[in-house]
């Protein structure tokens, strides 16, 4: 198993399953009508990627060692 893979592709799903959250619409700052932009960007992508912080880190851990492990796996098997 390649670690360095495992933590690529762990961090790739997280960041994919959090884009919903990200780019969501709803987030309390939106009707403050003194928020900068910043503030509301740094408000959605801290929303993002803490929800559902669990439930994200599991599936990407699978989702990691699963790919890893078939990548080593198939060189292995490769001539």
């Amino acid at each position: 198993m390649s670690w360095k893979l495992f933590f690529i592709i762990t961090f790739i799903v997280y960041i994919v399953l959090s884009l919903p959250g990200i780019f969501g619409v709803g987030y309390v700052i939106d009707w403050v009508p003194e928020a900068t932009i910043f503030q509301k960007v740094k408000g959605y992508v801290r929303e993002g990627l803490s929800t559902n912080f669990l439930l994200k880190l599991s599936i990407a851990i699978i989702v990691g060692a699963t790919a890893s492990l078939f990548r080593s796996k198939r060189n292995i098997v490769k001539p």
